[in-house]
């Protein structure tokens, strides 16, 4: 990383923003050597808005941006909030990180918007936001900690993205509500959402999936009979069902979405505080089930995955376990074991998870299908109308 440029004091206003942005590379060029220009110059691919609520949060956040903006240079604007009951206004500061070329001639550089709002100001994050954007480039929105799907600020704030980055694993209780609303609200939208909580799981999948490289056995993927997921609790009863499980959620919603399974019975929990629904496969039920278990992992992560399938009479056994940097699968066919494999595959990093939640792949689609799915397992009653209009009322934008 080079130095950061010089960068104006605290401004007010979006149009006092607007101008030191517009000022910030002008002039930018430092010499190296008699003779030699050593450039400064502004090369953001997209824009990256994160809604960051508390300054700790903000804080956090803007080094996970720094440290991917080698190769993510983005325009950045970070808004946090303080004294909610005071005088409306805002205070921002804008940042720059330069990071040196191969060869060594230029620097690409990168802004960060940093943007406290004060009372009312904060009801009205999108008319911050909007007059600050490069146009032309894609919207990333980060909405770090517990976003709010069911309010007027998501109404004004998901329009102006291409892409929603989330945490679910991060979010209270079962994080079941949450995962249902963001279901619900980015359906039909030209949104592509992107979960830490389904990113972390890459490991598992491609596990999962090597199940059946084996010719003679992938017909077992359309015999299906049963999907266990063990996830860590405090306690194996878990009756108060506040564990967050939204992670054990998307690997069932991910088979779901790949193996052309229906829901039958969406998801209803038991007084053990496990979980279970029926899937349609073809002409045959799949029964899922979500158990919680004693673990040293951190609450909500997965366990263990156990796929059962039948198929002319044989039984074939999947089992998947994961460690802070292995993968292990285990396969038994007839009780005898067939397959035992162990992945080298450590657990990412929350710059690593950055990276990959920005970057366009194939991998958006199949994000699409099992935030579907999981909608579609999770089944939750939507909140009525009064109730969303009374929350709406306390969080304007």
């Amino acid at each position: 990383m080079a130095p950061n440029l010089k960068s104006p004091g605290v401004l007010h206003s979006v149009p006092d923003i607007e101008r030191a942005l517009a000022h910030l590379w002008a002039g930018a060029a430092a010499h190296r050597g008699e003779g030699e220009r050593h450039v400064a110059a502004r090369s953001s691919v997209l824009n990256l808005v994160v809604v960051a609520g508390r300054r700790e949060t903000a804080e956090h956040c803007a080094a996970t941006i720094e440290a991917t903006a080698g190769r993510h240079p983005s325009r950045s604007l970070i808004l946090s909030a303080l004294d909610m009951e005071g005088r409306p206004g805002l205070d921002a500061t804008i940042g720059t990180v330069s990071v040196a070329t191969e060869e060594g001639t230029t620097q690409s550089g990168a802004e960060t918007v940093y943007v406290t709002v004060h009372g009312p100001t904060s009801n009205h994050l999108a008319s911050i936001i909007v007059p600050l954007l490069v146009h032309d480039l894609p919207v990333a929105l980060w909405w770090p900690r517990e976003p709010q799907f069911d309010t007027h600020r998501a109404d004004r704030l998901l329009p102006i993205a291409d892409r929603l980055i989330v945490d679910g694993s991060s979010w209270s209780g079962d994080g079941l509500d949450r995962l249902a609303a963001m279901a619900r609200v980015t359906q039909g939208r030209r949104l592509f959402v992107a979960d830490f909580a389904l990113l972390r799981q890459a490991r598992w999948r491609e596990a999962l999936a090597s199940f059946y490289d084996l010719p003679d056995l992938r017909p077992h993927l359309r015999a299906v009979r049963s999907i266990t997921v063990e996830f860590a609790a405090p306690e194996e009863d878990d009756p108060s069902g506040l564990t967050n499980i939204v992670r054990p959620v998307y690997h069932v919603a991910w088979l779901a979405s790949r193996l052309g399974m229906n829901v039958v019975a969406p998801m209803r929990r038991l007084p053990d505080g496990s979980r279970v629904a029926t899937l349609r496969q073809g002409d045959h039920a799949v029964a899922v089930q979500w158990r919680p278990v004693c673990s040293d992992l951190g609450e909500g992560s997965t366990a263990r995955v156990e796929i059962v399938s039948r198929l002319r009479g044989a039984e074939l056994v999947g089992d998947v376990t994961a460690g802070d940097c292995t993968v292990e699968v285990a396969l038994h066919d007839k009780g005898r074991e067939r397959v035992r494999r162990t992945y080298q595959a450590p657990r990412l990093g929350e710059v690593d998870l950055l990276e990959r939640a920005l970057e366009d792949s194939v991998s958006d689609l199949v994000a699409g299908d099992a935030l579907a799915m999981a909608g579609r397992l999770i089944a939750a009653e939507p909140t009525p109308r009064g109730a969303v209009e009374r929350r709406r009322s306390r969080d304007h934008d």
